[in-house]
């Protein structure tokens, strides 16, 4: 990846769910501390994902930017809140740039694994949301787990054309 930062924002968190994954195993399936560390897990791989895929906009177009402009990346892109959803991403990444947006969504097209990016990807944020507001996500620590990597691969493709 380009950007660092975000490299390590996402390794950080993926060991991070590394670690649920054996509490989790260890606990057993059963274990009334499941759903919670399954649930915790949910919302650090949705907000990782999301923090990420904003940093690598914000901080390519931050870097020789005056005060204002790095004020408005500031409160607008990295503090706003936005679901790290497929079309959210496209909308920002045209916000800036119409090429950008080409040439991810190309990349999208490219992938082998695209429909399975994709839904992997919904799958994160709509168990996150469902939690968010007052549900119960069914999704298994092992399902959390393939769905980070998978949006994982989603901010690799960002910050490929971020550029």
């Amino acid at each position: 990846m380009n950007n660092a930062d975000v490299q390590q924002e996402l390794g950080n968190c993926a060991s991070e769910l590394a670690h649920v994954k054996t509490l989790v195993d260890g606990q057993g399936l059963t274990s009334g501390i499941v759903p919670y560390l399954t649930k915790y897990a949910v919302i650090r791989a949705c907000g990782a994902i999301e923090l990420s895929f904003k940093a690598v906009i914000a901080d390519f177009c931050s870097h020789q930017s005056n005060k204002q402009v790095k004020r408005f990346l500031e409160r607008r892109v990295r503090d706003g809140s936005a679901n790290p959803s497929f079309a959210n991403m496209v909308t920002l990444l045209k916000d800036f740039d119409e090429d950008w947006k080409k040439k991810f969504k190309a990349q999208i097209e490219l992938e082998p694994n695209k429909a399975n990016l994709l839904t992997s990807l919904q799958s994160l944020v709509d168990a996150r949301n469902d939690f968010a507001h007052g549900g119960n996500p069914t999704a298994s620590i092992s399902d959390v787990l393939q769905y980070f990597s998978h949006a994982t691969r989603i901010v690799e493709l960002i910050d490929s054309v971020v550029i």
